[in-house]
């Protein structure tokens, strides 16, 4: 069994160009590292964008290992010659705030050509299965690329169908015989606790 632990990024700055993490998103991170650390990782992989990089950065310092940057993890918004704004703080006279806060994730981006996105997606956890045989590899990424990849190994016809949280983990297995399987969505438990190695530490 190879399992992919699938991570969205930490809460980025807004208002400027490829945007880092925020002082919150920073923390996000640390806690995220701290809490996986623990899992026996055995590969760790980045979107190229800042803010997958900078959550991934803690993690590295951890565990000793450095990120492969994959080009098929970026998010849809490839276009970063604009200031960026997370999804969250986009107010809701914005039609796209309004599809977020509604629940109609698939809104938040109507032009997306979805099917190349989707094909992008699958493409990018096949290679990371593929380096990895039986291992166990983190994959910092992106709300979006979470979304359809999830949703393709589901068979859902949404490819936005829930709202992950920043630094949030979503498992998937690909099983012996090569059955892909999902085993959990936004887990975010490092946000509110600590494992009980480190409480006894």
């Amino acid at each position: 069994m190879t399992e992919l632990l699938l991570v969205r990024h930490g809460l980025p700055l807004a208002g400027v160009f490829d945007p880092g993490l925020s002082p919150e998103g920073s923390a996000q991170a640390e806690r995220l590292a701290a809490w996986l650390v623990h899992e026996d990782v055995d590969a760790l992989y980045t979107s190229p964008f800042l803010r997958a990089r900078e959550t991934v950065a803690p993690l590295e310092r951890l565990t000793g290992m450095t990120a492969t940057v994959l080009d098929d993890l970026r998010e849809w918004d490839t276009d970063v010659s604009h200031p960026y704004m997370p999804p969250e703080q986009i107010g809701a006279e914005d039609p796209r705030g309004a599809a977020l806060a509604e629940g109609r994730y698939e809104d938040f981006v109507p032009d997306l050509d979805w099917d190349a996105f989707r094909a992008r997606a699958v493409r990018a956890m096949d290679t990371i299965f593929d380096a990895h045989p039986g291992g166990r590899v983190a994959v910092v990424c992106h709300g979006g690329i979470t979304n359809t990849y999830l949703a393709t190994v589901l068979g859902l016809p949404t490819m936005f169908w829930f709202h992950p949280g920043y630094t949030s983990v979503s498992r998937v297995r690909r099983m012996p015989g090569g059955r892909i399987v999902l085993h959990s969505v936004n887990e975010t438990a490092h946000m509110i606790a600590r494992r009980a190695v480190d409480a006894a530490a």
